[in-house]
């Protein structure tokens, strides 16, 4: 699955999975910190500063230091990563209406609430 989003990305972008990811998270809640895309997307902390730096440079984010905490940067989409977002999004939506247009709405809620199951284990740390 990631080598097809991957594969869907260097067609119509010039960005990789993280920095997709990034940018998504970014444009869901208008603007964001590193902190919050770390959290939310449960992305490692070196990796969203490599993806960060590499949408930065490539003219897709602009950071801003946060007036009220100086040691945090506020990150917004620009209008290139804005035009990226909205670019991509339509190829990666048909691809997940490609995973699942198979199953019945039994098989999905099924689906959905076992890899909820999964991720609630995967979170705990002691076993």
């Amino acid at each position: 699955m990631n080598s097809q989003a991957q594969h869907i990305l260097r067609a119509h972008s010039d960005v990789g999975q993280t920095e997709w990811r990034v940018l998504l998270l970014v444009h869901s809640r208008g603007e964001s910190t590193m902190a919050h895309v770390v959290r939310d997307g449960e992305i490692d902390k070196a990796q969203v500063s490599r993806a960060v730096k590499g949408l930065t440079r490539k003219g897709y984010l602009d950071s801003r230091v946060d007036a009220g905490d100086h040691r945090q940067s506020i990150l917004t989409l620009t209008p290139s990563g804005n035009d990226l977002y909205h670019g991509v999004v339509p190829h990666m939506r048909a691809r997940q209406e490609h995973f699942t247009s198979g199953l019945s709405d039994a098989e999905l809620d099924v689906m959905y609430k076992i890899l909820d199951r999964l991720e609630s284990a995967a979170q705990n740390r002691e076993f």
